[in-house]
C-alpha cells in the first residue's frame, strides 16, 4: 500500500512533509485503519500517483479530481493553510508579473506570454480563466503560452523574462516566500483569482462512510499531535475541514461560467 503527499513537496520542506505523513499514519492506525504505510511514496510525476495500484491516501488538485479522477478517488477533507489568499479550506491564486514591468492591470496582459503549470490545474489554469472571463476577456488574449510543469518553474520563468505572467497557487506562493524568498524578489502580485476549495486529501472511491469517518478522525489526531507541530508550521497547515466531493462541484461550475461567458480556454 502507498500514500503520497507530492503537491507541495519542495526540497526545502521534504523532511517536514515526511514528518507530517508519519503523524497522519499514527492517527490513522489509532483509528483502526489497516494497511497504512509507515512512510510516504514520492512520485516524480504527481499525476501518476493518483491512479497508482495500491494507493490508499493522497492529496490532489481539485480540477483533475473533477475532470479525470472523480470515479477513482473520494474526498476525505481539505487541509487549511495559513497563507494569504486562503480562507479555511478555500484558496485562490496570485497573478504575478515581473517587478517593474509596468503592467498595471489584468487587461494590460493582452498579447503577453503566459506560463502555466499544467492544463489540468485549478490554480494555474481554471482559476485564471475564471478571472479573465469575469473581465469579459475573450479567446486569443495571450500572445503565447508555455507549460512550465510546476508553479515554482512558472515563477522562475516570469523572473527571467521567459514569460510575462502566471497564476500561482497562493499556498505555493506563501511557501516560497517563507522557504525561498529570493525566488520571489523579482516578481510582484498583479491580481488575485476567485477562490475555490483547496487541494483535498483523497482515498479510493470504494471507501465506505465508516472508513471516511476514520480517516477524518485520524487527520484530526495528526493536527493535534505535538510531535508534528514544527512540521505543520513549516507546511503552513493549521487545520482541517471535512469537505466532500459535493463541495468540489464548485470547480465544475467555475469552468461552466467561464465557457458561458465566452472563454472556453485560457490559451
Amino acid at each position: 500500500m502507498i500514500a503520497t503527499l507530492d503537491m507541495y513537496d519542495f526540497p526545502e520542506i521534504r523532511d517536514a512533509t515526511n514528518t507530517w505523513w508519519e503523524a497522519l499514519a499514527r492517527g490513522f492506525i489509532a483509528e483502526g485503519l489497516t494497511g497504512i504505510p509507515p512512510h510516504r511514496t514520492r512520485f516524480s510525476d504527481e499525476n501518476a500517483s493518483w491512479s497508482a495500484p495500491g494507493l490508499i491516501f493522497t492529496q490532489i488538485c481539485g480540477y483533475p479530481l473533477r475532470k479525470r479522477y472523480r470515479d477513482v478517488l473520494r474526498v476525505v477533507g481539505t487541509p487549511c493553510y495559513r497563507a494569504e489568499g486562503c480562507d479555511g479550506p478555500r484558496y485562490s491564486s496570485v497573478v504575478i508579473v515581473q517587478r517593474g514591468a509596468g503592467i498595471g492591470s489584468v487587461e494590460a496582459l493582452e498579447g503577453a506570454r503566459l506560463a502555466y503549470n499544467g492544463a489540468l490545474s485549478q490554480s494555474g489554469m481554471n482559476a485564471f480563466r475564471a478571472l479573465l472571463s469575469e473581465r469579459g476577456i475573450k479567446p486569443g488574449f495571450f500572445g503565447d503560452a508555455v507549460c512550465s510543469r510546476g508553479h515554482r518553474a512558472s515563477v522562475s520563468m516570469v523572473t527571467s523574462g521567459e514569460a510575462d505572467t502566471a497564476a500561482i497557487d497562493c499556498v505555493t506562493w506563501a511557501l516560497l516566500q517563507k522557504h525561498a524568498p529570493h525566488e520571489c524578489d523579482a516578481v510582484e502580485v498583479l491580481a488575485w483569482t476567485p477562490g475555490a476549495p483547496g487541494l483535498p486529501y483523497a482515498v479510493p472511491a470504494s471507501s465506505d462512510e465508516q472508513t471516511i469517518a476514520a480517516y477524518r478522525r485520524g487527520i484530526d489526531r495528526a493536527i493535534a499531535d505535538p510531535a508534528a507541530q514544527s512540521a505543520r508550521e513549516a507546511l503552513l497547515i493549521d487545520g482541517f475541514a471535512p469537505l466532500t466531493d459535493a463541495d468540489y462541484e464548485e470547480i465544475d461550475a467555475m469552468e461552466t461560467r467561464a465557457r458561458e461567458r465566452g472563454l472556453p480556454s485560457l490559451f
